[in-house]
């Protein structure tokens, strides 16, 4: 096995491959066998959690890949303590942390590069107090079932938001963290709404 020193959450079929020593074919034969925690994109293409990866090297007494824990964190606000497939899959992601409740934002000391928000809290739009936080006023916004964001939301206050019209998925995660987002401007003529508020158009490779 070769060593690796990554910064990555996620390993494909064919680096993993290329670590352990083995076939293409054989990892994804693993994958399908439960061997591997892993996920597809909506492009087909497997990916392997590094924490998976890393825990199977380990039983097999092999020296996991290194990586590095000072990545921002991810945080998504989810409407429903039931968790769907797709957060079920999220939650078991490091630096991702799935969050049902008003108190979950409480005793986040880690810097958080990202809030994904379903539109669909209720009391994310009574009062604009927890956007005062410099937890979420230091992070991006990104507002998903945003068809559902109510008019005169306090969310609408946050410096900069996109907008998702769509269910949070695990493409919409993977897809931002890697950078493949491809956001567009929505030119609208409403002058009330704020300029940096973005519709995101998500195309992940």
């Amino acid at each position: 096995m070769k060593n690796a020193q990554s910064s990555q959450e996620y390993f494909s079929t064919s680096q993993a491959a290329k670590i352990l020593g083995l076939s293409v074919g054989t990892i994804q034969r693993m994958v399908e066998n439960g061997v591997f925690k892993a996920f597809v994109t909506q492009g087909g293409h497997r990916r392997i959690l590094a924490t998976s990866f890393s825990h199977y090297c380990k039983q097999q007494g092999f020296q996991a890949p290194q990586t590095t824990t000072d990545k921002p964190l991810v945080c998504i606000l989810h409407s429903s303590e039931t968790l769907t497939p797709a957060l079920t899959i999220l939650k078991e992601w490091a630096q991702v942390k799935v969050m049902t409740q008003p108190l979950d934002l409480m005793g986040i000391h880690q810097n958080v590069g990202v809030f994904f928000i379903d539109a669909r809290i209720p009391w994310l739009h009574n009062s604009p107090l927890h956007l005062q936080e410099d937890t979420i006023q230091n992070a991006h916004i990104v507002v998903y079932n945003s068809k559902d964001l109510p008019a005169d939301s306090a969310l609408h206050l946050a410096k900069s938001i996109s907008l998702f019209e769509n269910d949070i998925s695990t493409d919409l995660v993977y897809g931002y963290q890697l950078g493949h987002i491809h956001t567009h401007i929505q030119q609208g003529v409403d002058a009330e709404q704020p300029s940096s508020m973005r519709r995101i158009e998500m195309a992940v490779s």
